[in-house]
């Protein structure tokens, strides 16, 4: 009993897998080929670059006291 389970999970997880890497290589080959890709980037590095200063502030209020 357990092993057409043990087939049935195994060829589940390969259609997943196959269909998140197929869906993975068709969202970065379109992000790639967009003329915007240069402006999600920096957005990116922007939000970012502001994340890491907050969470170093916030983490220990003797960081922000003058």
């Amino acid at each position: 009993m357990l092993v057409p389970v043990h087939r049935a999970v195994s060829a589940l997880l390969r259609v997943m897998l196959v269909a998140f890497v197929t869906l993975s290589a068709r969202v970065q080959h379109s992000v790639l080929r967009s003329k915007h890709w240069f402006a999600t980037a920096a957005a990116a590095v922007a939000v970012l670059g502001l994340i890491g200063p907050y969470n170093w502030m916030w983490s220990n209020p003797n960081n922000w006291m003058w």
